[in-house]
Protein backbone atom coordinates (compact mmCIF):
# COMPACT_ATOMS: atom_id res chain seq x y z
CA UNK A 1 0.00 0.00 0.00
CA UNK A 2 1.26 3.78 -1.05
CA UNK A 3 0.07 6.70 0.89
CA UNK A 4 1.14 10.46 1.11
CA UNK A 5 0.46 12.09 4.44
CA UNK A 6 0.01 15.96 3.73
CA UNK A 7 0.02 18.88 6.09
CA UNK A 8 1.05 22.41 6.84
CA UNK A 9 2.91 21.70 9.35
CA UNK A 10 5.23 18.57 10.57
CA UNK A 11 8.19 17.84 13.25
CA UNK A 12 10.68 19.09 13.56
CA UNK A 13 10.22 21.48 10.42
CA UNK A 14 7.68 24.32 11.55
CA UNK A 15 5.31 23.30 14.46
CA UNK A 16 2.09 25.72 15.38
CA UNK A 17 0.29 22.85 17.61
CA UNK A 18 -0.09 19.21 17.86
CA UNK A 19 -0.94 18.63 14.50
CA UNK A 20 2.83 18.35 14.05
CA UNK A 21 3.67 16.16 16.48
CA UNK A 22 1.51 13.59 15.01
CA UNK A 23 2.55 14.31 11.19
CA UNK A 24 6.25 14.02 12.63
CA UNK A 25 5.69 10.69 14.11
CA UNK A 26 2.50 8.65 12.87
CA UNK A 27 4.17 7.76 9.57
CA UNK A 28 7.12 6.20 11.42
CA UNK A 29 4.92 4.09 12.85
CA UNK A 30 3.16 3.23 9.65
CA UNK A 31 6.24 2.31 8.16
CA UNK A 32 6.86 -0.71 10.39
CA UNK A 33 3.62 -2.02 9.20
CA UNK A 34 5.17 -2.43 5.53
CA UNK A 35 3.55 0.58 4.16
CA UNK A 36 5.19 2.52 1.26
CA UNK A 37 4.45 5.93 3.22
CA UNK A 38 5.94 9.68 2.34
CA UNK A 39 5.18 13.15 3.94
CA UNK A 40 4.49 16.51 1.75
CA UNK A 41 4.53 19.78 3.04
CA UNK A 42 5.65 23.52 2.23
CA UNK A 43 9.07 24.84 2.31
CA UNK A 44 8.51 27.39 4.76
CA UNK A 45 11.93 29.43 6.18
CA UNK A 46 12.27 27.25 9.08
CA UNK A 47 13.06 23.79 7.32
CA UNK A 48 16.26 24.93 5.92
CA UNK A 49 17.44 24.86 9.94
CA UNK A 50 15.65 21.55 10.59
CA UNK A 51 16.45 19.57 7.25
CA UNK A 52 20.30 20.34 6.44
CA UNK A 53 20.43 17.28 4.69
CA UNK A 54 17.86 18.02 1.58
CA UNK A 55 18.18 17.99 -1.93
CA UNK A 56 15.63 19.01 -5.01
CA UNK A 57 14.06 15.88 -6.09
CA UNK A 58 11.56 18.09 -8.46
CA UNK A 59 13.14 20.95 -10.49
CA UNK A 60 10.11 22.71 -12.09
CA UNK A 61 6.40 21.06 -11.43
CA UNK A 62 3.18 23.44 -13.18
CA UNK A 63 0.61 24.14 -10.82
CA UNK A 64 -3.04 25.54 -12.25
CA UNK A 65 -4.73 28.12 -10.48
CA UNK A 66 -7.48 29.66 -10.41
CA UNK A 67 -5.28 33.38 -11.49
CA UNK A 68 -3.28 31.25 -14.43
CA UNK A 69 -0.53 28.85 -14.53
CA UNK A 70 1.65 28.89 -11.48
CA UNK A 71 4.40 26.13 -10.23
CA UNK A 72 6.95 25.04 -7.71
CA UNK A 73 9.65 22.61 -7.19
CA UNK A 74 10.06 19.94 -4.63
CA UNK A 75 13.05 19.46 -2.47
CA UNK A 76 13.05 15.78 -0.62
CA UNK A 77 14.54 14.69 3.00
CA UNK A 78 14.18 12.02 5.62
CA UNK A 79 11.82 12.42 8.73
CA UNK A 80 15.03 12.42 11.34
CA UNK A 81 15.54 9.37 12.23
CA UNK A 82 13.95 7.04 9.94
CA UNK A 83 13.97 6.18 6.16
CA UNK A 84 10.45 7.78 5.12
CA UNK A 85 10.75 10.53 2.71
CA UNK A 86 9.35 13.89 3.09
CA UNK A 87 8.57 16.28 0.29
CA UNK A 88 9.03 20.01 0.75
CA UNK A 89 6.77 22.23 -1.53
CA UNK A 90 8.76 25.25 -2.15
CA UNK A 91 7.12 28.34 -3.62
CA UNK A 92 9.05 31.48 -2.23
CA UNK A 93 6.30 34.22 -2.50
CA UNK A 94 3.53 31.75 -0.41
CA UNK A 95 5.68 29.91 2.00
CA UNK A 96 9.21 31.76 2.27
CA UNK A 97 8.51 33.26 5.38
CA UNK A 98 8.89 33.64 8.69
CA UNK A 99 6.16 31.74 9.86
CA UNK A 100 3.70 29.27 9.17
CA UNK A 101 -0.09 30.73 9.05
CA UNK A 102 1.19 34.02 10.30
CA UNK A 103 2.66 36.27 13.21
CA UNK A 104 1.75 35.18 17.04
CA UNK A 105 -2.08 36.38 17.28
CA UNK A 106 -2.88 36.52 13.61
CA UNK A 107 -3.20 35.08 10.27
CA UNK A 108 -1.40 36.30 6.48
CA UNK A 109 -4.07 37.74 4.80
CA UNK A 110 -3.21 35.45 1.64
CA UNK A 111 -4.16 32.18 3.43
CA UNK A 112 -6.89 30.79 1.68
CA UNK A 113 -3.84 31.19 -1.36
CA UNK A 114 -1.24 29.59 0.01
CA UNK A 115 -3.33 26.59 1.10
CA UNK A 116 -5.17 26.41 -2.14
CA UNK A 117 -1.85 26.28 -4.26
CA UNK A 118 -0.45 23.81 -1.07
CA UNK A 119 -3.30 21.44 -2.32
CA UNK A 120 -3.01 21.79 -6.32
CA UNK A 121 0.74 21.22 -5.77
CA UNK A 122 -0.19 18.08 -3.45
CA UNK A 123 -1.79 16.52 -6.98
CA UNK A 124 0.54 18.25 -9.28
CA UNK A 125 3.91 16.53 -8.45
CA UNK A 126 2.64 13.18 -8.65
CA UNK A 127 3.36 12.82 -12.56
CA UNK A 128 6.96 14.34 -12.56
CA UNK A 129 7.40 12.11 -9.27
CA UNK A 130 6.53 9.03 -11.08
CA UNK A 131 5.10 7.41 -7.85
CA UNK A 132 1.42 7.30 -7.52
CA UNK A 133 -0.31 7.10 -3.90
CA UNK A 134 -3.11 4.38 -3.66
CA UNK A 135 -4.39 6.83 -0.50
CA UNK A 136 -3.87 10.28 0.21
CA UNK A 137 -3.81 11.36 3.90
CA UNK A 138 -4.89 14.82 4.22
CA UNK A 139 -4.81 16.49 7.71
CA UNK A 140 -7.06 19.32 9.01
CA UNK A 141 -8.66 22.22 6.53
CA UNK A 142 -5.37 23.09 5.42
CA UNK A 143 -5.40 20.49 2.89
CA UNK A 144 -9.17 19.52 2.64
CA UNK A 145 -9.27 20.91 -0.94
CA UNK A 146 -7.56 18.07 -2.04
CA UNK A 147 -10.48 15.64 -1.60
CA UNK A 148 -12.35 18.29 -3.41
CA UNK A 149 -10.81 18.54 -6.63
CA UNK A 150 -10.67 14.49 -6.53
CA UNK A 151 -14.34 14.43 -7.01
CA UNK A 152 -14.19 16.55 -9.71
CA UNK A 153 -16.08 14.98 -13.09
CA UNK A 154 -13.27 13.40 -15.16
CA UNK A 155 -10.58 13.82 -12.13
CA UNK A 156 -9.97 10.44 -10.14
CA UNK A 157 -6.90 9.14 -8.73
CA UNK A 158 -5.87 8.19 -4.94
CA UNK A 159 -8.74 8.23 -2.40
CA UNK A 160 -8.79 10.11 0.23
CA UNK A 161 -8.81 10.18 4.26
CA UNK A 162 -9.20 13.24 6.37
CA UNK A 163 -8.21 13.45 9.51
CA UNK A 164 -9.53 16.15 11.82
CA UNK A 165 -7.35 17.19 14.94
CA UNK A 166 -9.72 20.10 15.48
CA UNK A 167 -13.22 20.94 14.36
CA UNK A 168 -13.98 23.76 17.08
CA UNK A 169 -15.00 26.87 15.73
CA UNK A 170 -11.71 28.55 15.40
CA UNK A 171 -10.20 25.61 13.62
CA UNK A 172 -12.81 24.80 10.27
CA UNK A 173 -10.92 27.15 7.78
CA UNK A 174 -13.42 29.36 7.11
CA UNK A 175 -13.57 32.29 4.78
CA UNK A 176 -16.06 35.06 3.14
CA UNK A 177 -17.90 32.68 0.87
CA UNK A 178 -17.02 35.32 -1.93
CA UNK A 179 -13.47 33.85 -2.07
CA UNK A 180 -14.82 30.68 -3.53
CA UNK A 181 -12.95 31.75 -7.14
CA UNK A 182 -9.60 31.68 -5.24
CA UNK A 183 -10.16 27.57 -5.26
CA UNK A 184 -10.99 27.47 -8.81
CA UNK A 185 -14.41 25.84 -8.30
CA UNK A 186 -17.63 26.87 -8.93
CA UNK A 187 -20.15 27.36 -6.75
CA UNK A 188 -22.32 24.11 -8.94
CA UNK A 189 -19.05 21.89 -8.88
CA UNK A 190 -19.58 18.78 -6.77
CA UNK A 191 -18.84 18.82 -3.04
CA UNK A 192 -19.02 22.89 -3.26
CA UNK A 193 -22.66 22.96 -1.82
CA UNK A 194 -21.07 21.61 1.52
CA UNK A 195 -18.51 24.07 1.58
CA UNK A 196 -20.46 26.87 1.64
CA UNK A 197 -22.43 27.39 4.76
CA UNK A 198 -23.93 29.80 6.68
CA UNK A 199 -22.40 32.72 4.64
CA UNK A 200 -18.72 31.39 5.04
CA UNK A 201 -16.59 28.69 3.00
CA UNK A 202 -15.74 26.30 5.05
CA UNK A 203 -12.75 23.87 4.53
CA UNK A 204 -13.46 21.59 7.35
CA UNK A 205 -16.85 21.00 5.90
CA UNK A 206 -14.87 20.16 2.87
CA UNK A 207 -12.98 17.35 4.08
CA UNK A 208 -15.75 15.91 5.94
CA UNK A 209 -17.71 15.75 3.04
CA UNK A 210 -15.62 14.76 0.18
CA UNK A 211 -12.81 12.18 1.59
CA UNK A 212 -13.29 9.05 1.24
CA UNK A 213 -12.97 8.32 4.85
CA UNK A 214 -12.73 10.52 8.09
CA UNK A 215 -11.27 10.30 11.12
CA UNK A 216 -10.93 12.07 14.52
CA UNK A 217 -7.99 11.81 16.94
CA UNK A 218 -9.99 9.31 19.68
CA UNK A 219 -12.59 7.55 20.20
CA UNK A 220 -14.75 9.76 22.47
CA UNK A 221 -14.60 13.25 20.45
CA UNK A 222 -15.71 11.38 17.11
CA UNK A 223 -18.96 10.95 19.38
CA UNK A 224 -18.80 14.44 21.21
CA UNK A 225 -18.78 16.26 17.56
CA UNK A 226 -21.68 14.92 16.96
CA UNK A 227 -23.30 17.72 18.96
CA UNK A 228 -23.65 21.30 18.35
CA UNK A 229 -20.88 22.16 21.45
CA UNK A 230 -18.09 20.26 20.40
CA UNK A 231 -19.04 20.23 16.26
CA UNK A 232 -20.69 23.73 15.53
CA UNK A 233 -21.33 24.00 12.05
CA UNK A 234 -20.37 20.32 10.98
CA UNK A 235 -23.44 18.54 12.86
CA UNK A 236 -25.35 17.55 9.35
CA UNK A 237 -22.43 16.06 7.44
CA UNK A 238 -21.16 13.88 10.76
CA UNK A 239 -24.60 12.43 10.72
CA UNK A 240 -24.95 12.09 6.87
CA UNK A 241 -21.55 10.03 6.96
CA UNK A 242 -21.90 8.73 10.82
CA UNK A 243 -20.67 5.42 9.41
CA UNK A 244 -17.70 6.84 7.71
CA UNK A 245 -16.22 8.57 10.53
CA UNK A 246 -13.72 6.54 13.24
CA UNK A 247 -12.13 7.83 16.33
CA UNK A 248 -8.55 7.03 16.37
CA UNK A 249 -6.37 8.24 19.60
CA UNK A 250 -3.27 9.58 18.90
CA UNK A 251 -0.17 8.12 20.32
CA UNK A 252 3.42 9.57 21.33
CA UNK A 253 7.06 9.04 20.42
CA UNK A 254 8.33 7.54 23.57
CA UNK A 255 11.94 8.34 21.93
CA UNK A 256 11.13 11.78 22.32
CA UNK A 257 9.71 11.14 25.70
CA UNK A 258 11.61 9.17 27.93
CA UNK A 259 12.51 10.68 31.36
CA UNK A 260 15.58 7.95 31.25
CA UNK A 261 17.01 9.87 28.81
CA UNK A 262 15.72 13.40 28.60
CA UNK A 263 18.86 15.52 28.76
CA UNK A 264 16.63 18.36 30.20
CA UNK A 265 16.33 17.03 33.90
CA UNK A 266 17.73 17.71 37.01
CA UNK A 267 17.96 13.52 37.28
CA UNK A 268 16.94 10.56 34.93
CA UNK A 269 14.47 8.21 36.11
CA UNK A 270 12.39 5.33 35.11
CA UNK A 271 9.59 2.72 35.77
CA UNK A 272 12.71 0.25 37.14
CA UNK A 273 13.86 3.07 39.42
CA UNK A 274 12.06 6.45 39.86
CA UNK A 275 14.22 7.92 42.71
CA UNK A 276 15.24 10.62 40.77
CA UNK A 277 11.59 12.11 39.90
CA UNK A 278 12.15 13.61 43.50
CA UNK A 279 15.75 15.31 42.36
CA UNK A 280 13.34 16.35 39.34
CA UNK A 281 10.99 18.20 42.33
CA UNK A 282 13.43 19.53 44.34
CA UNK A 283 15.07 20.95 41.22
CA UNK A 284 11.88 22.45 39.82
CA UNK A 285 10.59 24.10 43.10
CA UNK A 286 14.04 25.60 43.22
CA UNK A 287 13.81 27.21 39.64
CA UNK A 288 10.20 28.38 40.09
CA UNK A 289 11.31 30.02 43.35
CA UNK A 290 8.43 27.84 45.39
CA UNK A 291 9.05 26.29 48.81
CA UNK A 292 10.95 23.26 48.49
CA UNK A 293 9.26 20.36 50.01
CA UNK A 294 8.71 17.06 48.93
CA UNK A 295 5.66 16.59 51.30
CA UNK A 296 3.47 19.19 49.27
CA UNK A 297 2.09 18.11 46.04
CA UNK A 298 3.06 19.75 43.09
CA UNK A 299 0.85 20.61 40.27
CA UNK A 300 2.10 21.00 36.23
CA UNK A 301 0.67 22.49 33.70
CA UNK A 302 1.65 23.53 29.88
CA UNK A 303 -0.71 24.77 27.94
CA UNK A 304 -1.70 27.63 25.13
CA UNK A 305 -3.03 29.99 27.58
CA UNK A 306 -6.90 29.98 26.11
CA UNK A 307 -10.67 29.17 27.28
CA UNK A 308 -11.13 25.84 25.07
CA UNK A 309 -7.97 24.77 27.61
CA UNK A 310 -10.11 25.83 30.97
CA UNK A 311 -7.94 28.76 31.98
CA UNK A 312 -11.30 30.50 32.41
CA UNK A 313 -12.71 28.04 35.53
CA UNK A 314 -9.10 27.60 36.22
CA UNK A 315 -9.02 31.33 37.28
CA UNK A 316 -12.19 30.75 39.50
CA UNK A 317 -10.72 27.93 40.94
CA UNK A 318 -6.83 29.49 41.59
CA UNK A 319 -7.35 31.10 45.26
CA UNK A 320 -9.18 27.68 46.39
CA UNK A 321 -5.90 25.66 45.69
CA UNK A 322 -4.05 25.84 48.88
CA UNK A 323 -2.94 22.41 49.70
CA UNK A 324 -0.39 22.01 46.53
CA UNK A 325 1.21 23.83 44.80
CA UNK A 326 0.83 25.11 40.86
CA UNK A 327 3.49 26.06 38.35
CA UNK A 328 2.12 27.11 34.66
CA UNK A 329 4.04 27.40 31.68
CA UNK A 330 2.55 28.90 28.62
CA UNK A 331 1.18 31.80 26.45
CA UNK A 332 -2.11 32.59 24.86
CA UNK A 333 -4.84 35.09 25.92
CA UNK A 334 -3.64 38.20 27.71
CA UNK A 335 -6.60 37.87 30.02
CA UNK A 336 -5.63 34.69 31.58
CA UNK A 337 -1.42 35.45 31.23
CA UNK A 338 -2.41 38.82 33.54
CA UNK A 339 -4.17 36.07 35.70
CA UNK A 340 -1.59 34.36 36.27
CA UNK A 341 0.67 36.87 36.87
CA UNK A 342 -1.32 37.67 39.49
CA UNK A 343 -1.68 34.98 41.27
CA UNK A 344 1.89 34.48 41.22
CA UNK A 345 2.48 37.50 42.45
CA UNK A 346 0.39 36.87 45.71
CA UNK A 347 0.01 33.32 45.80
CA UNK A 348 3.12 31.68 47.45
CA UNK A 349 2.46 28.54 45.98
CA UNK A 350 1.66 29.41 42.33
CA UNK A 351 4.74 30.04 39.93
CA UNK A 352 3.85 31.06 36.11
CA UNK A 353 6.32 31.17 33.11
CA UNK A 354 4.77 33.38 30.27
CA UNK A 355 6.92 31.89 27.71
CA UNK A 356 7.60 28.62 25.78
CA UNK A 357 10.38 26.77 26.42
CA UNK A 358 10.74 22.94 25.65
CA UNK A 359 13.11 22.49 28.20
CA UNK A 360 11.12 23.70 30.82
CA UNK A 361 8.22 21.46 29.72
CA UNK A 362 10.31 18.58 29.88
CA UNK A 363 11.39 19.95 33.53
CA UNK A 364 7.79 20.23 34.51
CA UNK A 365 6.68 16.90 33.09
CA UNK A 366 9.24 15.37 35.41
CA UNK A 367 8.71 17.78 38.21
CA UNK A 368 5.36 17.85 39.04
CA UNK A 369 3.64 15.51 40.81
CA UNK A 370 0.28 15.93 39.02
CA UNK A 371 -0.35 17.31 35.80
CA UNK A 372 -3.51 19.62 35.01
CA UNK A 373 -5.75 19.25 31.63
CA UNK A 374 -9.03 20.92 32.86
CA UNK A 375 -10.13 21.13 29.09
CA UNK A 376 -13.83 22.42 27.48
CA UNK A 377 -12.52 19.96 24.64
CA UNK A 378 -10.04 18.42 23.77
CA UNK A 379 -9.89 16.13 20.84
CA UNK A 380 -6.90 14.26 21.81
CA UNK A 381 -4.19 15.60 23.91
CA UNK A 382 -0.86 14.79 24.07
CA UNK A 383 0.13 16.68 27.40
CA UNK A 384 -1.88 13.80 29.74
CA UNK A 385 -0.04 11.07 27.81
CA UNK A 386 3.68 12.94 28.40
CA UNK A 387 2.78 13.19 32.35
CA UNK A 388 1.95 9.02 32.09
CA UNK A 389 5.47 8.23 30.24
CA UNK A 390 6.97 10.79 33.72
CA UNK A 391 4.94 9.50 36.13
CA UNK A 392 3.35 12.41 36.80
CA UNK A 393 -0.68 11.75 37.11
CA UNK A 394 -2.51 13.72 35.15
CA UNK A 395 -5.69 15.57 36.50
CA UNK A 396 -8.28 16.18 33.39
CA UNK A 397 -11.93 16.80 32.09
CA UNK A 398 -13.70 13.34 30.84
CA UNK A 399 -13.82 15.21 26.95
CA UNK A 400 -12.29 13.49 23.85
CA UNK A 401 -8.97 11.83 24.01
CA UNK A 402 -8.40 12.71 27.78
CA UNK A 403 -11.29 10.42 28.99
CA UNK A 404 -10.18 7.83 26.80
CA UNK A 405 -6.62 7.61 28.31
CA UNK A 406 -7.38 8.59 31.83
CA UNK A 407 -8.69 6.20 34.32
CA UNK A 408 -9.67 7.03 37.77
CA UNK A 409 -11.95 3.85 38.55
CA UNK A 410 -9.94 1.71 37.27
CA UNK A 411 -10.91 -1.32 35.25
CA UNK A 412 -9.61 -4.99 34.25
CA UNK A 413 -6.52 -4.33 32.06
CA UNK A 414 -6.71 -0.23 33.01
CA UNK A 415 -5.69 0.09 35.85
CA UNK A 416 -5.96 3.69 37.98
CA UNK A 417 -3.35 6.15 36.19
CA UNK A 418 -5.30 9.87 37.20
CA UNK A 419 -8.54 11.58 38.91
CA UNK A 420 -10.98 13.25 36.02
CA UNK A 421 -14.13 15.05 36.35
CA UNK A 422 -17.28 15.22 34.36
CA UNK A 423 -18.79 18.63 34.60
CA UNK A 424 -17.17 21.71 32.71
CA UNK A 425 -17.06 23.69 36.25
CA UNK A 426 -14.52 25.32 39.07
CA UNK A 427 -16.27 23.30 41.91
CA UNK A 428 -15.94 19.59 39.98
CA UNK A 429 -12.13 21.00 39.00
CA UNK A 430 -11.54 21.63 42.48
CA UNK A 431 -12.99 18.55 43.50
CA UNK A 432 -10.98 16.40 41.37
CA UNK A 433 -7.54 18.13 42.44
CA UNK A 434 -8.17 17.86 46.62
CA UNK A 435 -9.03 14.08 45.58
CA UNK A 436 -5.75 13.55 44.38
CA UNK A 437 -4.37 15.74 46.76
CA UNK A 438 -5.85 13.58 49.50
CA UNK A 439 -4.24 10.33 47.47
CA UNK A 440 -0.99 11.66 47.94
CA UNK A 441 -0.57 12.97 51.34
CA UNK A 442 -2.59 10.47 53.53
CA UNK A 443 -2.34 6.80 51.62
CA UNK A 444 1.12 7.04 49.84
CA UNK A 445 0.98 3.79 49.36
CA UNK A 446 -1.90 3.63 46.78
CA UNK A 447 0.09 7.40 45.28
CA UNK A 448 3.29 4.70 44.32
CA UNK A 449 0.49 2.51 43.16
CA UNK A 450 -1.12 4.98 40.99
CA UNK A 451 2.06 6.17 39.83
CA UNK A 452 3.63 2.94 38.69
CA UNK A 453 0.13 2.51 36.51
CA UNK A 454 1.14 5.74 35.03
CA UNK A 455 4.38 4.73 34.16
CA UNK A 456 3.44 1.62 32.85
CA UNK A 457 1.01 3.12 30.11
CA UNK A 458 1.51 2.61 26.43
CA UNK A 459 0.74 5.08 24.20
CA UNK A 460 2.55 4.19 21.48
CA UNK A 461 1.97 4.94 17.98
CA UNK A 462 1.91 1.19 17.12
CA UNK A 463 -1.46 0.32 18.00
CA UNK A 464 -2.83 3.66 16.52
CA UNK A 465 -1.04 2.96 13.38
CA UNK A 466 -2.52 -0.30 13.20
CA UNK A 467 -6.16 1.39 13.05
CA UNK A 468 -5.07 3.62 10.39
CA UNK A 469 -3.88 0.96 8.40
CA UNK A 470 -7.67 -0.13 8.89
CA UNK A 471 -8.21 2.81 7.53
CA UNK A 472 -7.02 3.10 4.74
CA UNK A 473 -8.14 -0.38 3.90
CA UNK A 474 -11.49 1.00 4.65
CA UNK A 475 -11.05 4.15 1.83
CA UNK A 476 -9.74 1.86 -0.49
CA UNK A 477 -12.82 -0.70 -0.43
CA UNK A 478 -14.59 2.43 -1.35
CA UNK A 479 -13.51 2.13 -5.16
CA UNK A 480 -15.42 -0.77 -5.78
Amino acid sequence: MKVILASAEVVPFAKVGGLADVAGSLPKALAQLDIDIRVIMPKYQTVAEAAPDMWRTVSSCPVPMASGMSGCALDESRLPGSEVPIYFVEHHDYFSRPHVYGPPGGAYPDNLERLTFFCRAILAVLEPLNWQPDVIHLNDWHTSLVAVYLKQPDVGGPQTVYTAHNLGSAYQGTFPAKLLEVTGLASDDPGVSDMLHNGQLNLARAGLACADMVNTVSEKYAQEIETPEFGPNIGDLIEARRKDVWGILNGIDYGVWNPATDEALAANFSADDVSGKAQCKQALQEQMGLPVASDIPLIGMVTRLDAQKGLDILAEALPQIQDAQLVVLGTGDQLYENMLHQAAATQENVAAVIDFSGELACQIYAGADMFLMPSRYEPCGLGQMIALAYGTVPIVRATGGLDDSIQERGVRGHPQNGYKFEGYSAEELLDAINRAVDTFTKLPKRWKKIVNNALSCDFSWDRSAKKYQQLYKAALDRTA
